[in-house]
């Protein structure tokens, strides 16, 4: 049975997201340019042991900073190390700027849905250093579309995409008084990505593929 009760699926979205996502405030998304094939060390100098290599092309998110150079995890392979920054391009922005994430007027994408749920994904935001959701709302009746951001779509990894869809879907269904809903959550194309349905038997699951 997909459904849970409400408070052990929001328990179960804290602990997911806080354990599959890192946590060492990820920021902006760059790609390597700089050469065919770089190498990544193991701290922010020349002298660092190599950890592994990452050719042209590869996408990786910042985890820190040291100089010029940037502490990053690979999102093709999850490695972490570091790279100089002149080997790198900025191809997108994860928003962690002050307030970044929160939504307009503060909040982060569902206070229309439910106050307490909205406070405790601005306090999952603030604790894994970027927002998770640009927009919740509902498009149809009984449908709510989720539309996550770049950046947990690109370091959350699936286990916790899925982990918020579920979330999402029993404040929705919540909302709805227990009524048939749909969750939709797009991906970074707005493209369908995970759906939940109240069927005859239950909950009904599709994830598409990336």
């Amino acid at each position: 049975m997909l459904r849970q009760s409400r408070t052990s699926v929001l328990g179960f979205l804290v602990s997911g997201f806080l354990t599959s996502t890192a946590l060492g405030a990820p920021g902006d998304i760059h790609r390597v340019s700089g050469a065919e094939v770089v190498n990544l060390r193991a701290g922010p100098t020349e002298a660092s042991n190599i950890r592994g290599t990452v050719d042209q092309g590869d996408e990786v998110i910042e985890l820190a900073r040291e100089g010029n150079w940037i502490g990053l995890r690979v999102l093709r392979t999850g490695e972490e190390g570091w790279i100089y920054g002149g080997l790198l391009e900025q191809v997108a922005q994860s928003g962690l700027l002050p307030g970044a994430g929160e939504g307009t007027g503060g909040d982060a994408g569902f206070l229309q849905l439910s106050e307490s749920f909205d406070r405790l994904m601005r306090r999952v935001n603030g604790d894994l250093g970027y927002p998770l959701v640009e927009e919740a709302a509902p498009v149809a009746e009984g449908v709510l579309q989720v539309r996550p951001t770049t950046a947990w779509l690109r370091s959350g990894g699936r286990d916790a995409h899925l982990m918020g869809a579920l979330a999402f879907y029993e404040l929705w269904k919540n909302h709805q008084d227990g009524r048939p809903v749909t969750l939709v959550m797009t991906d970074d194309r707005d493209e369908e990505y995970i759906r939940i349905a109240d069927g005859d038997l239950g909950p009904e699951l599709t994830i598409e593929a990336p």
